[in-house]
């Protein structure tokens, strides 16, 4: 997901814990997403269980301090959530009591932050990301995240070393890319030329399953932004090195080089 995008989820947007499940279908928001285009986006377990994690910790911890504060109480415009609906619609009421409903595909990031709930406690935001005086994170408060961890970084003496939000979605683009095009290769596998092609006309080839995860409209984005280091990768010799290595591994010696790819500074090192 992209950032601004991630950032907007709320809480009751979250799927509840379930140790049996490994990923969770989730539903991203019209208003919310890149040219309004809303669509499904999947949720690792592993994920879940770290946002969960985060609620019932810092951000808890941050919401009982601007309690304390009654810094919400301050706050202008803010929305009461009473219900969600099964159809993807919140009852709600102002400030004044003037009640009204609202589909969450409406509801784009700046209004999701006025959204609170009443509980025994007092008021509580229902953005899931708060900074730490308990208000909703805007979108670009995350690059503060990174430059913190690029100077920290820096300061243990690996310049040449620096990460960005953006660069969480080519990494996803390509790891992605490598397990599709392996699975993609044992599908067909049995097939002759002519059935590989019916194959790839009724179910699209690799580039369209990365397409559909990162949510572009347009699958040439995808082929020329984000999986650039592939174009010219010949697919027999990813196969070939595939055998017997982890995914980790494998992108590793495959992309160690490449100008695009950011590799582990400290991988000589250690080894």
């Amino acid at each position: 997901m992209r950032l601004s995008e991630w950032a907007s989820v709320l809480r009751l947007e979250l799927p509840a814990d379930d140790e049996t499940r490994t990923y969770y279908t989730c539903r991203l928001a019209e208003a919310c997403a890149k040219g309004g285009r809303g669509r499904r986006f999947w949720m690792p377990r592993s994920v879940l269980v770290d946002v969960l994690a985060y609620e019932d910790g810092e951000r808890a911890a941050a919401v009982r301090r601007a309690q304390r504060a009654r810094r919400y109480e301050q706050l202008p415009g803010l929305f009461l959530v009473e219900r969600r609906t099964r159809n993807r619609r919140l009852e709600m009421r102002d400030t004044g009591g003037r009640r009204m409903t609202a589909s969450m595909d409406s509801l784009d990031p700046g209004a999701r932050e006025r959204l609170f709930r009443q509980t025994a406690a007092g008021l509580e935001p229902l953005a899931v990301w708060l900074n730490e005086d308990g208000l909703p994170r805007a979108a670009h408060g995350w690059q503060h995240t990174f430059d913190t961890g690029n100077e920290r970084v820096a300061r243990a003496g690996l310049t040449s070393f620096e990460a960005n939000a953006h660069m969480m979605r080519h990494s996803f683009a390509l790891r992605w890319y490598s397990v599709g095009r392996l699975l993609y290769e044992r599908q067909v596998a049995h097939l002759n030329a002519e059935e590989v092609r019916d194959f790839r006309a009724q179910f699209g080839d690799t580039w369209y399953l990365v397409k559909t995860l990162l949510g572009h409209a347009d699958v040439t984005t995808t082929m020329d932004t984000y999986l650039e280091p592939f174009r010219d990768l010949d697919v027999s010799l990813l196969i070939q090195h595939a055998h017997g290595f982890a995914l980790s591994a494998l992108m590793a010696s495959m992309f160690a080089t490449h100008p695009q790819v950011l590799s582990d500074p400290l991988a000589g090192e250690l080894s």
